[in-house]
């Protein structure tokens, strides 16, 4: 591995060669954003009336597509030589920046929010999901970093779990973007399922709230599909739903260490005998996380001024990211393997639901 010198003095490695990709992938997630939120960016002035996004059924699709996984398709069917490598960097470093930025979110007071029920049920089902993703991969025979990818991304938050440790077991490419392709749709059709689930099994509010916020994979979906459950007659669960989620989200430096010592331990020789080194951006992303939970804590009202501009940047960044993933994938080769482990990978979320449905009812 790489030392944290090394590390920090490849994000300055960007060269003209990059440029033309970057502004590619900008101007990509300038697109999904405004097709998505009527904004340039998250957070941003209004540029398309937001009574478009609840009143037009395409424009009230597109924003349960979400400006992340929009800007992933938008560039998925772009292949363009000049823009490759601009968009690997985006994937893999501003991807980082982002997930450092996320650790913003993830502040005590958001996590002491939740119930200690929800909270065991959420790290348990967590741990399970994973656990069944990697014994059921090796029973079907899948590669192993290929269930590592789709139980971090089930298990945690999506894209940005299953890139971040991608990131620390060294994994092939095509697996990479494969578990990004499938992770993002079944995603997307969480955020229409789970609401539909949560209110026709009854759910009390508490109960929706684990719910929601324990089986959806990515953050963004979050919001849209507890809107959804309100306007199917439930109660307006969303920020607790996001509480949970975030519970789930900062269980990523802990499962990618452990994944990071499950890879060291899998290599052999050299590797081996190497001392496992967690990712300097994963450790930022707590200290983030700490310093973000001290400021608010002793100035609540700037504290949360600067956590909103910070989560806007960190989910800005991620689209642009995300539109450098879908630049650098190779469209055939995703389909060919994603086509093989989709089974497997809505397998293992179908586990999860299921567990997150019975536990939520018996004990919330």
């Amino acid at each position: 591995m790489t030392s944290y010198k090394e590390d920090f003095l490849a994000y300055f490695s960007l060269g003209k060669s990059h440029i033309a990709g970057i502004l590619f992938c900008c101007a990509a997630a300038a697109a999904a954003f405004l097709l998505t939120r009527g904004t340039l960016f998250d957070g941003g002035f209004q540029i398309l009336p937001s009574e478009l996004f609840s009143t037009n059924p395409v424009f009230s699709f597109l924003a349960k597509v979400g400006p992340i996984v929009f800007a992933l398709i938008l560039c998925l069917f772009i292949n363009v030589k000049v823009f490759k490598a601009g968009g690997s960097y985006a994937g893999k470093f501003i991807l980082r920046l982002a997930i450092i930025l996320m650790g913003a979110r993830v502040t005590v007071d958001v996590l002491l929010t939740a119930s200690i029920q929800g909270l065991v049920i959420i790290l348990a089902v967590l741990a399970v999901t994973i656990f069944i993703a990697m014994k059921l991969g090796q029973c079907l025979k899948k590669p192993w970093d290929a269930c590592a990818l789709t139980g971090s991304g089930t298990g945690i938050c999506g894209v940005s779990a299953a890139l971040s440790v991608a990131s620390v077991i060294n994994a092939e490419q095509k697996y990479v973007h494969a578990v990004v392709g499938i992770i993002s749709i079944l995603g997307l059709a969480g955020v229409f399922i789970i609401p539909l689930l949560a209110f026709g099994f009854d759910m009390t509010a508490s109960q929706a709230e684990v719910f929601i916020g324990g089986t959806l994979h990515e953050i963004g979906n979050v919001i849209p599909s507890a809107e959804l459950y309100n306007a199917l007659g439930g109660e307006d669960v969303a920020a607790l739903a996001l509480a949970y989620k975030m519970i789930r989200v900062a269980m990523l430096v802990v499962v990618a260490a452990v994944f990071s010592h499950l890879w060291m331990k899998r290599c052999s020789g050299e590797a081996a005998a190497e001392k496992p080194k967690l990712q300097g951006f994963l450790i930022l992303f707590v200290v983030l996380a700490v310093l973000m939970s001290v400021f608010i804590f002793l100035a609540p009202e700037a504290g949360r001024a600067v956590q909103g501009v910070l989560v806007n940047v960190s989910v800005t960044l991620l689209t642009v990211a995300m539109a450098g993933v879908g630049l650098s994938m190779n469209l055939k080769e995703t389909f060919a393997v994603g086509k093989t482990l989709l089974p497997f990978a809505s397998v293992v979320w179908a586990v999860q639901v299921v567990l997150m449905l019975i536990l939520t009812k018996l004990f919330v």
